[in-house]
């Protein structure tokens, strides 16, 4: 029995020294290499194989389906997504590759990176700041802007839009947002706080003025104040408040406002007047009297003396009074 066994082993073997000698070597299939870092970084939404590594080998038609193979949603940019080995093997199976032709080197874990664009807190403050400046005189605005955090974005061709509160009058605290766009589409959106202080010269009282009061030269001065305590009329030029006549208490070293002024009348209560009513080709005049006190392009109630009717006229000069035709 041990003997024929022998014998067995020894035609087996012989068969396959000469099986060697007479066919040659079993054909060996051409392999397609796929090496994968440990680390990675993709461009677009999406990890492509051919992306994240360096594919080499002679069929050109596997090669580039090996390339598009998707291995999930890129991560956001700043983040990292985890790969392992046996996904992505999977996923190459998945796709219809027989592992006989493709060679995978691969870490255990792959761990991929969006390429990424940092903006740093002081490129915030610049686009926040010019944005501001723009809408305000440059000479006379100090901005401080509130410290932003870095803000990472998908590399691209980079683009962004101020958006400012509704009825934004750019002076004090105010928040604006900050959206960046990367290939024109939007990926981010901040809000960024901002303090802005416009310091302007302002008329000012030297002293305290009692209501109805006549503003003289001696009476105000310029002086430089925050705008941002004080409303938008205030008066800048000191020609647009001499003549004028105070029409409530002004406390000295306060600015004046525009509302807080009035013109000098030039009629005044009981004075007679001339009514003016007329057209392009009808002039009717009567004798009135004044109700009320105005200034000059100011209305005011008069009685015709004809017929006591009352009527709200235009003050033209100290003796006529326009009213609507």
């Amino acid at each position: 029995m041990k003997k024929s066994l022998r014998i067995v082993i020894v035609f087996l073997l012989a068969g396959a020294v000469l099986s060697f000698f007479v066919c040659g070597s079993p054909p060996v299939l051409a392999v397609t290499t796929v090496t994968v870092p440990a680390h990675a970084q993709v461009h677009s939404d999406m990890i492509v194989l051919g992306e994240i590594s360096e594919i080499e080998g002679e069929d050109a038609i596997l090669m580039e389906k090996l390339k598009s193979i998707t291995l999930g949603k890129a991560p956001s940019p700043g983040e990292l997504r985890s790969i392992s080995a046996e996904y992505l093997e999977s996923r190459v199976r998945q796709n219809g590759i027989d592992a006989d032709t493709v060679a995978l080197h691969l870490p255990d874990k792959i761990e991929v990176a969006r390429k990424t664009v940092i903006i740093s807190p002081k490129e915030v403050e610049e686009i926040v700041r010019s944005f501001i400046l723009k809408k305000r005189n440059p000479n006379l605005t100090a901005v401080k802007i509130s410290p932003a955090d870095s803000i990472s974005l998908s590399a691209g061709e980079i683009t962004y839009e101020v958006i400012p509160r509704r009825n934004e009058d750019y002076l004090g605290g105010t928040t604006l947002g900050l959206v960046f766009m990367v290939d024109g589409r939007a990926e981010k959106k901040i809000w960024v706080s901002a303090e802005i202080d416009v310091s302007q010269k302002v008329v000012v009282c030297n002293k305290t003025l009692q209501r109805n009061h006549v503003i003289t030269q001696d009476d105000i001065r310029l002086d430089t104040l925050s705008l941002k305590e004080f409303p938008e009329d205030v008066v800048t030029d000191p020609l647009e408040a001499i003549g004028k006549r105070t029409q409530r208490t002004i406390d000295i070293n306060s600015p004046l406002r525009f509302k807080c002024l009035g013109v000098m009348p030039l009629v005044k209560r009981g004075d007679l007047v001339t009514i003016v009513a007329e057209s392009d080709v009808v002039k009717i005049t009567t004798q009135g009297v004044a109700i009320e006190n105005g200034g000059k392009g100011e209305m005011v109630k008069v009685v015709n003396t004809g017929s006591q009717k009352e009527v709200y006229g235009k003050v033209r000069d100290s003796r006529t009074v326009e009213v609507a035709f």
